[in-house]
């Protein structure tokens, strides 16, 4: 998909925000204004981006946030973790990928995890001022912004063929990892090996879901394994005139809370 609003104008690009998601399938670029009104949107396979998209990866930005995957994601208590151990954690991680920590001293813990290699290499290069953020960060102060209550809670985050399935009881975050997700079925089958790890017979009180709009197969997969269903949204008021473009848009929220929820 390609749209540019009436009213872009290259001599705002150092008032625009840009905001990618970037995977090893498709990139998703986002110009918003100071209103938060998307005036360019941009979708293309991440290996071969046309013309027009390299135009607008060469103009000066300067607020720019790039999305990319997570790998090799790890929870470490905060209170055990140390970087002095990193080589140690590091035998766990895969040796081709870009190691990170980001610490949640609301839940207690310190994430480990990578970006690929390539990815990270090519964003820094075109933006060398670029945050890059995994969705993740995003995602748990969103869901610790919600009301938790007691009982299990299930979370599901999806990105193109990837599904994040996240679990919180008590308050407390019991789960949180990816897995290759293509179908219905596949995701079925990963939610079910959840509840039975972590010994949930019951229903969801509450299943958050986020990254897809409200057609999205998977939203019938998730309604059927909890109480609630609950479309994970922040605050970010992200619009388009275009009606197509608003669509999309609705399901990419998650990219634009990242300057409100990551520090």
């Amino acid at each position: 998909m390609k749209y540019t609003a009436p009213h872009f104008h290259l001599h705002y690009i150092p008032q625009y925000r840009l905001l990618i998601k970037s995977d090893f399938l498709e990139d998703t670029m986002m110009i918003v204004d100071e209103k938060q009104e998307v005036v360019a949107f941009y979708n293309y396979p991440s290996e071969s981006p046309d013309s027009a998209a390299l135009k607008l990866l060469g103009l000066p930005f300067a607020d720019v946030s790039v999305s990319l995957p997570l790998e090799s994601f790890t929870l470490v208590p905060s209170e055990v973790y140390s970087r002095h151990h990193m080589l140690h954690y590091q035998a766990f991680q895969d040796s081709k990928g870009m190691l990170q920590e980001y610490a949640v001293p609301s839940l207690g813990i310190t994430a480990l995890y990578q970006y690929d290699r390539l990815l990270y290499k090519r964003w820094t290069a075109i933006f060398p001022q670029a945050k890059l953020f995994a969705d993740f960060q995003v995602i748990l102060t969103l869901v610790q912004q919600q009301a938790l209550g007691n009982t299990p809670v299930l979370g599901l985050h999806v990105k193109n063929k990837k599904v994040e399935i996240y679990v919180f009881q008590e308050s407390e975050l019991q789960l949180y990892n990816d897995f290759d997700v293509e179908t219905a079925v596949d995701l079925q089958y990963f939610i079910l090996n959840v509840r039975n790890s972590l010994g949930v017979t019951k229903p969801f009180e509450k299943v958050f879901i986020s990254g897809v709009h409200t057609a999205h197969p998977f939203v019938d997969v998730a309604r059927n394994y909890g109480s609630e269903l609950i479309f994970l949204q922040g605050t970010s008021a992200l619009y388009a005139e275009d009606t197509a473009v608003q669509a999309k848009v609705a399901s990419l929220h998650i990219i634009a809370e990242r300057p409100l929820c990551v520090s």
